[in-house]
């Protein structure tokens, strides 16, 4: 992963940290939980096209999930999983494939919250529901809006090619 440590490029860092944060607070009865369409989420995809998105958007994770109902665990863990699916995103090139990794950090996600609940909950039922929820968002939702993005070259430009 090559980043650059310019002041445009840790500016627009910020603002998809501070994006992705914002989005995820907007909606909190969707964001946090077994049943998550955070809507930030579909930033993730940013990862896809340049790898530096994957600081940003892991920093607004982390800043999201200072909010999580599942305590300071889900700063680490939960930012953690994030991170790998973010990292992977960066790797891989086809933007289908890149959209599953958020779905695939579920299974970190769902021992998380199995071992932090208070009540039985069944890993395979929480985790299920977050993947599920993962696929609607970034690839059902996501890929499609960026698909659409790609086609414009002021949006290509000055966020897609950062």
């Amino acid at each position: 992963m090559k980043f650059s440590f310019d002041s445009s490029s840790i500016a627009k860092q910020a603002m998809v940290a501070a994006l992705y944060a914002v989005l995820t607070w907007a909606i909190p009865s969707l964001s946090y939980g077994p049943i998550q369409f955070r809507v930030s989420e579909i930033m993730t995809l940013l990862a896809f096209y340049n790898p530096q998105y994957v600081i940003g958007l892991t920093v607004g994770c982390a800043i999201a999930n200072l909010f999580s109902s599942l305590g300071a665990i889900d700063i680490f863990v939960g930012t953690l999983a994030s991170f790998l699916a973010l990292f992977a995103m960066s790797k891989i090139k086809n933007i289908w494939i890149a959209s599953l990794m958020p779905a695939l950090s579920a299974i970190i996600i769902g021992a998380e919250i199995v071992l932090v609940s208070p009540e039985p909950v069944s890993y395979f039922l929480i985790t299920g529901q977050i993947m599920i929820s993962e696929l609607i968002i970034v690839t059902g939702c996501g890929v499609v809006l960026f698909k659409i993005l790609e086609k414009n070259k002021q949006f290509s430009r000055v966020v897609l090619e950062a």
